[in-house]
């Protein structure tokens, strides 16, 4: 009853799903619910850690959906069978840049100190 309170307060709700894999999968329910993101991407790392720690696939997936009213839409998700293909191993194929390097910024021309002659 708390969570549509605080849908009447306007704040969206966010809630943990664990997901089985399958055709088609099978939603095994709201593992954890909160007003708050960053608490739901907590939770859902520290349940991955506790019940598949080597991640070898006891947890076949999780989302994070977050419900607005009537509106639900998947905002995170962690999904075994994806987690160890080539791109997801490759920072550059996710993220688009090398998340291991550090970032110089982008590309300059050098500034030409102006002179009283030109």
């Amino acid at each position: 009853m708390a969570g549509h309170l605080r849908h009447a307060a306007g704040r969206p709700l966010y809630e943990v799903h664990e997901i089985l894999e399958g055709d088609p999968a099978l939603d095994l329910g709201v593992r954890f619910e909160t007003v708050d993101f960053g608490a739901a991407v907590d939770f859902a790392f520290d349940f991955l850690d506790r019940e598949d720690p080597r991640r070898e696939g006891a947890v076949s997936a999780l989302e994070i959906v977050r419900v607005e009213g009537s509106r639900r839409e998947a905002v995170w998700s962690y999904d075994h069978s994806r987690s160890h293909e080539p791109a997801a191993r490759n920072p550059v194929g996710v993220w688009g840049f090398d998340v291991t390097r550090r970032w110089q910024g982008p590309y300059r021309a050098p500034v030409r100190p102006k002179t009283a002659y030109r």
